[in-house]
């Protein structure tokens, strides 16, 4: 990626289970990144600057001034961020699902009156509405599969990989709501003001995946 004169290219990266990929994929593409050490909110390498947010907020960083972001292609949706897109990233893999007691299992079109819990409530009311169905949608922020146990929800809606967090605690998925990886975000005025490194940046980034990152 070819490094700008003026002012430092700003990266934005997810805590949690994206980070990894995220520090993997750009150093793959010649841009070796530190995050943050604790108590610290961004870390300088060279002439790049690198701050951690949560990963909810990360499409909000990018639509507001920061360069460049890596964020779930589920926050993404449920922000509904403007933003550029100019990859999909080959790691992060998972779905987005609708899931409900085992005992209790209905068809989504059936699910008219039902209580959602999730963490998505735009993406889970757009789903509900395509189908017709009006349900009610109670807003978490963690442990999403606990709201059926204790009988405050009929059902969630919440990002699955293995499914075990899910049969641990009761509840089967019932029908997928959208497929999940990691996208590459891009501030639209970086796009321009910063052309050279975002493209660079971009290029480097498909020849990663076309080695078969």
């Amino acid at each position: 990626m070819k490094r700008s004169n003026g002012s430092p290219v700003r990266f934005v990266l997810p805590k949690g289970r994206l980070l990894q990929g995220s520090l993997e994929v750009l150093k793959k593409a010649g841009i070796e990144l530190r995050v943050p050490a604790e108590r610290r909110l961004i870390e300088s390498v060279g002439n790049y600057e690198v701050l951690l947010a949560r990963a909810f907020d990360v499409p909000v960083y990018v639509e507001y001034g920061i360069d460049v972001g890596i964020s779930g292609s589920d926050v993404v949706e449920e922000r509904g961020s403007d933003v550029l897109i100019p990859l999909e990233l080959p790691f992060g893999k998972c779905r987005l699902s609708l899931a409900m007691p085992a005992e209790d299992t209905v068809e989504p079109e059936d699910m008219d009156g039902y209580r959602i819990a999730t963490k998505y409530p735009r993406i889970t009311r757009r789903f509900f509405e395509g189908l017709d169905v009006e349900v009610e949608i109670l807003k978490l922020h963690g442990s999403i599969e606990l709201a059926p146990k204790i009988g405050i929800a009929d059902a969630i809606v919440d990002i699955v990989e293995t499914g075990n967090t899910l049969r641990a605690n009761g509840l089967v998925e019932v029908e997928k709501v959208m497929d999940v990886s990691a996208l590459l975000l891009v501030n639209r005025i970086a796009q321009k003001t910063k052309f050279e490194e975002i493209n660079g940046l971009v290029f480097a980034i498909k020849e990663v995946i076309r080695d078969g990152f």
